[in-house]
């Protein structure tokens, strides 16, 4: 037996993608407004960044970003300040963001177009955050030729 529609039910469009993803963070974004933002983690900014944009931050397989994207964002009036602060500082210090920080790199706009270059300078402070977070994360080992022998002396003992 084959249902027939309700004629009310015929005017109704099943809700996009996009917006049950925009719904989800709007509800974001209020939640986190009512927090301080020592307690906002920049992931949870980053995922309403992700869900309003989400061909611009990718984070698998980040792009640069056109500089002065903030501007860009803040006009749409979509994102608070503070909240698009926290996301953006997050995105770009990302492993994967500053690795995509190539010299002659695209950077994109918020329309999805490229919008600029990655100048020398910016790939070379990509590349020493890199360096220095790799040399935190891995300290200089003392190797048996660089230990230094402790005498023992009558006093010592």
């Amino acid at each position: 037996m084959q249902s027939v529609p309700h004629p009310e039910n015929q005017n109704q469009q099943p809700e996009t993608d996009n917006s049950l993803k925009n719904k989800e963070a709007h509800q974001l974004i209020e939640d986190l407004s009512a927090r301080s933002d020592k307690d906002i983690m920049g992931h949870e900014a980053v995922r309403i960044l992700r869900l309003l944009w989400p061909e611009i931050f990718r984070v698998s397989s980040p792009r640069p970003l056109k500089i002065g994207i903030d501007k860009d964002i803040l006009a749409t009036g979509l994102i608070p300040d503070r909240l698009l602060k926290i996301g953006l500082r997050c995105f770009t210090r990302l492993d994967q963001y500053l690795e995509a920080t190539r010299t002659g790199r695209a950077r994109i706009g918020l329309d999805g177009q490229s919008d600029g270059r990655v100048r020398l300078d910016e790939a070379v402070n990509a590349d020493l955050m890199l360096y220095s977070r790799w040399c935190r994360q891995n300290p200089p080992r003392a190797f048996i030729g660089q230990l230094k022998l402790v005498k023992t002396t009558p006093e010592n003992s």
